[in-house]
């Protein structure tokens, strides 16, 4: 008579959003009745052998009062959550026979938390888990029916919602169907209402035009009501429609945070407030979680009052910004969390606010101006890829024109769909403003008269390496509004203005 049991079931668990694969291995053997789980199970985990022993009793099977041992392989990874539940209690009645062999379960992904009466409950994080182990090899995943919705967008293989355990015996006997593929809900575009605005306000949209057609990093400043915030909102709805790895991603992040009830999905628009702490911004806390910069990805983060943040909060975007990630690190570990998110600032240019304006003379102290602009320093203004100064704010209506929104998020649609052709296939990304060291003079190439010309105001305008490649990637994004395939010299003349213009690093203060 056999004595000794032995099989592997498939489940998995997150690092951040990172998931990993992990092989639940089940020995069941004769001897005094226990239930161990070894492998570096958090507390969660070494909790849920009682829980899936009373789970499998109230569903209707026997537990078997053997030597059971689970094993979670890799064994020097840490595994939280609960995710290892549904594959461990399967692992059993498999094991103990009371599940038909007819379907082969070994190769198939289990994901869920069983409560005390066997029911499947919902979890947290099913989608990135799905998403980042699609190319694992497993014929079919399992998920509670709570999470079928998000589980089933991604259509790489075929996904099985059960909401008890008792359903583990119709799925192995084959009478479960899969779910149809889902689908990202996008919801509507809403430009704002607004479509007239001061003559003097004309620049700065172009420049926020610009900076939504490319996901290129932007300064607004300006004389109190010239318009900032409300041309930062304005971005909002110029921005791209969301792409399918967007949606997935946001999707993604939405997952981690609550049990998804639909796969509807909207760009972010985060705007925190300046008295803000770092880890509130980037993220971290004994519990690494995510901060607003990763929250805001694939949208906006908006910071309004710009120099009213504390500089060290500042210095924590750098990595971000240029990265389009986030690595948090304690002495627990470390976490990689997205942040691509499009930063505007907004920001007065002293501490009454009139400095370089045309409406009143400024009356701040030399001192007190580079005081104000000190939280700004070299190294996160580099970051920047668009400036622009307001310098008037307060006219008649005499002074409005009346501007179609519309047409200028259609140009912005299409300058972002010529970026999608041209740089996801070779690249993986998206927009011009996410191109990073040697993809950016391989994707944006010059001609030889616009080569020269490019390189001739990179050494007068004494532009740091990171500067010159801002440079080359918003004048591709202007080539782009335009619907050109080429940058033309005009594309580069314009760029050269919105990278020098008004508040930029070289005229900080008085003198």
């Amino acid at each position: 008579m056999e004595t000794c049991k032995l099989t592997k079931f498939l489940g998995a668990s997150l690092e951040g959003m990172l998931p990993f694969p992990v092989s639940v291995e089940i020995n069941i053997k004769r001897g005094i009745p226990r239930f161990l789980i070894t492998g570096l199970p958090s507390t969660s985990i070494k909790e849920s052998s009682d829980r899936i022993r009373i789970a499998i009793e109230n569903s209707g099977f026997e537990y078997s009062l053997q030597n059971i041992l689970v094993h979670l392989a890799p064994a020097g990874r840490k595994k939280e959550g609960t995710y290892l539940d549904l594959p461990i209690a399967a692992g059993i009645l498999y094991l103990t026979e009371q599940l038909p062999s007819s379907q082969k379960l070994e190769q198939f992904l289990f994901l869920g938390e069983l409560g005390l009466d066997g029911s499947v409950r919902p979890l947290k994080g099913i989608l990135p888990i799905l998403s980042g182990l699609a190319n694992l090899g497993f014929t079919a995943a399992v998920v509670p029916f709570e999470n079928r919705k998000e589980a089933s967008i991604l259509g790489k293989f075929p996904i099985y919602a059960i909401s008890h355990l008792k359903d583990l015996v119709s799925l192995a006997k084959g009478e479960i169907k899969p779910e149809s593929k889902g689908e990202i809900k996008i919801r509507s575009d809403i430009l704002p209402w607004k479509s007239e605005f001061h003559k003097s306000q004309l620049p700065a949209i172009r420049a926020i035009q610009i900076a939504s057609a490319g996901f290129h990093h932007c300064l607004l400043s300006g004389p109190p009501g010239a318009g900032k915030t409300m041309l930062s909102k304005l971005a909002y709805g110029f921005l791209p429609r969301i792409q399918e790895k967007e949606g997935i991603e946001l999707l993604g992040i939405h997952s981690l945070q609550e049990i998804l009830s639909d796969t509807e999905v909207e760009r972010p628009f985060r705007s925190p407030h300046h008295t803000t702490s770092d880890i509130s911004l980037v993220g971290g806390s004994s519990s690494l979680r995510m901060g607003e910069v990763s929250l805001s990805s694939n949208g906006i983060l908006f910071l309004d009052e710009l120099s009213e943040f504390h500089s060290r909060n500042l210095q924590a975007l750098r990595e971000p910004m240029e990265e389009g990630k986030i690595t948090l690190s304690r002495i627990r570990g470390s976490i990689t969390y997205p942040a691509s998110f499009l930063f505007i600032g907004a920001t007065n240019p002293c501490p009454c606010g009139y400095y370089q304006s045309l409406i009143k003379e400024c009356t701040c102290s030399v001192a007190s101006i580079r005081n104000y602009q000190s939280t700004f320093n070299g190294p996160f203004l580099d970051r920047i890829e668009i400036f622009y100064h307001l310098g008037f704010s307060g006219s008649t209506d005499g002074d409005k024109i009346s501007i179609n929104l519309k047409s200028i998020r259609d140009s912005i649609q299409s300058a972002a769909d010529m970026q999608r052709r041209r740089l996801f296939r070779e690249t993986g990304k998206l927009y011009n403003g996410r191109l990073r060291g040697e993809e950016v003079e391989r994707m944006i190439p010059l001609s030889k008269e616009c080569e020269s010309n490019f390189w001739k105001a990179v050494h007068k305008q004494k532009f740091s390496i990171r500067k010159a490649a801002h440079f080359r990637k918003v004048a591709r994004t202007i080539a782009d509004l335009e619907g050109s395939e080429d940058v033309l010299l005009r594309n580069l003349e314009e760029a050269l203005v919105f990278l020098n213009s008004g508040w930029s690093p070289e005229n900080r203060a008085v003198t």
